[in-house]
């Protein structure tokens, strides 16, 4: 009896010691997955079907430098009714299983986010290979085109730059870094706002320049920080400057960089930034001011009367950056007159950016409701109040706080 349970012992070792060290030859097996970097949606016209386009990376070309070697970017695309159908036809073209748990940015066009993307950002939220971390970007014209674009050899690993890009919201302000995760909980509650990351076709946007005079549009330089300055020309032809509004699930509009900034600096998301204001002392002429103290905004919103008020306070400190002649930075006149003049401008670019939101968009995408719902006593009380209506008839005070110090070294005298 012993004798036999030892063998039975050995047995069973010997059949898990098999099992554990033996190569594994099922669908999970590294060398049979393709791991996808990008996903861009694009819609049909007169179709139903979707174009989607994923995009890898040759790995064959890794190598131990794999950190500082780059490969060109392979994009495959499908038509299909969705996602997941594109998902399992490609599986099939590439004899490979597709794997997204390395996927950085999800693209939809334009076209395709006005007809509402709640269904396919719900499809990405419940993969388990999609990270709630990964972006999510409107591109302003064909999403695939923007993946064929956002090529440069700045970045040898592509990879690296769409993880790393989004960060420019933090000292730039133009952007702001909106994963998939809090979008989609934006998205599916009706009292708050969306917003995602607005990608541009560099050689696009320059068309459009070039045709429309007349007409105001996110491309134009006016919708930049600097008065007159050019967009960008580089080997990249994409841009990340700007947000896409979302109402419900459509997509009803852009922020232009400047109402970005605005947007980041209500959500405390910026550290630092720039702007250039009128010089009060003489026309035609700009200063450089940067604000790179920042402290929490603070907001409340009176819902006593028929309509909400929002109240908003921001502090800050910042510095002048460029000099002019017959000035002087040291005397506290000057500073006092730039001050106002800073607060001016900010409180009128928020305002106006506010009003915007909720008279055109009539959309929360900073979310105030959440302030206001503390003011009920009930989540009924709060349902009843009705804020998604009463968000379109908001009033808004803005008030700066702002402390401008000098920062050159040496003062004429």
């Amino acid at each position: 009896m012993k004798l036999a349970l030892k063998w039975i012992i050995i047995l069973v070792t010997s059949l898990i010691f098999l099992y554990a060290f033996s190569a594994s030859y099922r669908s999970q097996n590294i060398d049979q997955l393709d791991y996808a970097i990008a996903v861009s949606v694009d819609s049909l016209p007169d179709s139903d079907n979707l174009e989607v386009s994923f995009e890898f990376t040759d790995s064959g070309t890794y190598s131990v430098n794999s950190s500082s070697e780059g490969s060109e970017p392979i994009i495959n695309t499908v038509v299909a009714p969705s996602i997941a159908s594109a998902i399992n036809i490609i599986n099939s073209y590439v004899g490979k299983q597709l794997n997204l748990s390395h996927c950085k940015v999800i693209v939809f066009s334009q076209e395709f986010a006005k007809k509402g993307i709640l269904s396919e950002v719900s499809y990405l939220m419940n993969s388990t290979q999609i990270r709630p971390t990964t972006n999510i970007i409107i591109a302003n014209n064909n999403a695939k085109e923007y993946l064929e674009n956002s090529i440069s050899s700045l970045e040898q690993v592509l990879t690296k730059y769409y993880e790393i890009f989004p960060s420019s919201s933090e000292y730039t302000g133009y952007t702001s870094n909106i994963l998939l995760g809090e979008f989609y909980e934006s998205l599916i509650n009706k009292d708050s706002g969306s917003v995602t990351m607005q990608g541009k076709i560099s050689n696009i946007s320059n068309q459009n320049n070039e045709t429309s005079n007349n007409t105001s549009t996110n491309n134009t330089t006016e919708d930049l920080i600097i008065p007159d300055e050019s967009i960008v020309e580089g080997d990249r032809g994409t841009e990340n400057i700007g947000l896409c509004v979302f109402k419900d699930d459509k997509y009803v509009g852009d922020l232009s960089a400047l109402e970005t900034l605005c947007y980041s600096l209500l959500e405390d998301e910026v550290d630092n930034f720039l702007v250039s204001i009128d010089n009060p002392f003489s026309e035609n002429q700009k200063i450089d001011i940067s604000v790179d103290s920042l402290s929490s905004s603070s907001i409340d919103v009176d819902t006593s009367g028929e309509n909400p008020i929002i109240n908003i306070k921001i502090n800050l400190r910042a510095k002048t950056l460029t000099g002019q002649d017959k000035l002087d930075y040291s005397d506290t006149k000057t500073l006092r007159q730039l001050n106002s003049s800073l607060k001016d401008y900010l409180s009128s670019q928020i305002t106006n950016y506010l009003y915007k939101t909720s008279r055109e968009y009539k959309s929360d995408i900073n979310q105030f409701y959440r302030v206001a719902r503390r003011k009920f006593t009930t989540i009924t009380d709060f349902e009843n109040y009705n804020w998604e209506q009463k968000y379109e008839n908001a009033e808004f005070n803005v008030e700066i706080n702002s402390d401008i110090i000098s920062s050159l070294l040496i003062q004429n005298t």
